[in-house]
């Protein structure tokens, strides 16, 4: 099953038992390119991180969003005396130096960093990383989920599109080799008007024949079109990092259909290599989201 490098992804979990929320987003990118945005307090797992997002995603350009709860029970912190004073030392210095009158109150204090710290319990619970990866990986799931959706719907317009090229391929092939007979009499009837005795030269006019034959023939570019489009088709079912095969296989396919308008001399089979065209390049256009 092939997937969108697109999607989202969330999950909430509990980790060192605080609410955890992981957001998970992805779009399109060449080649995989990771960012994590996380609490302070846990950026040394950013590598940790980015090692599992690979064990889910192999392309595209995704954004890891964590984000904890941080409200803690008062029975759960302790009040930074230390700190406490020295803010309260230096507010005042600063009072006295700068002339500002005004009374010192708890709101001034507690705007301030490090008022309140963890117990010492909490400070000294279990790593993080089991419990982070466990939400991280829901997340990842959840996005994975949502790419598989959209790459079953791409599959199927791709599928169908395919079927249409084909069909195409059909009627061109058949529109060519029924124009042979009748170029052939069109070159003779054009041969006979250029001679004055009207005498046709039948060994020059069958290697003529033969070289118009030869330009009109796009025998050799349906068959390589359709292995093209049964390697498309094989590698749909495959499913797994497909983006760039897919991109080289509609290129070769785009360059046959290309022959087969140059060689085919005729207005229908050129309104059919258009249709054909218009077909590969909606294609295209939706493969550059397949991972």
């Amino acid at each position: 099953m092939i997937k969108s490098m697109t999607g989202y992804g969330r999950f909430e979990g509990m980790v060192l038992g605080k609410l955890c929320t992981v957001e998970t987003r992805c779009v399109n990118g060449r080649y995989l390119d990771v960012s994590a945005k996380m609490p302070k307090d846990w950026s040394d797992k950013e590598l940790l991180v980015r090692e599992l997002v690979r064990e889910y995603v192999s392309r595209g350009s995704l954004s890891v969003y964590i984000r904890v709860d941080e409200t803690v029970a008062a029975a759960d912190v302790r009040l930074n005396a230390d700190a406490a004073r020295s803010y309260v030392s230096a507010l005042r210095a600063l009072q006295q130096d700068l002339g500002i009158g005004g009374e010192l109150t708890l709101d001034h204090l507690v705007a301030y960093p490090g008022m309140f710290q963890p117990s010492a319990a909490v400070a000294e619970q279990a790593d993080c990383w089991p419990e982070l990866r466990i939400a991280i990986s829901g997340a990842l799931e959840a996005l994975n989920a949502m790419r598989a959706k959209e790459g079953a719907q791409l599959a199927l317009d791709f599928l169908a599109r395919l079927d249409g090229i084909e069909s195409m391929l059909e009627q061109i092939e058949a529109r060519s080799q029924a124009r042979i007979p009748a170029e052939r009499e069109r070159l003779r009837e054009r041969v006979r008007q250029l001679m004055d005795d009207g005498i046709v030269d039948e060994q020059r006019l069958q290697l003529e024949i033969v070289l118009l034959a030869e330009r009109l023939d796009v025998a050799e570019e349906c068959v390589r079109l359709r292995s093209h489009l049964k390697f498309f088709r094989e590698n749909l079912a495959e499913g797994v990092g497909i983006g760039r095969k897919l991109n080289f296989l509609l290129q070769e396919m785009n360059r046959e259909v290309n022959t087969i308008g140059s060689k085919s001399n005729d207005a229908e089979i050129a309104r059919m290599v258009i249709a054909c065209k218009e077909e590969l390049e909606r294609i295209r256009e939706q493969v550059q989201n397949i991972e």
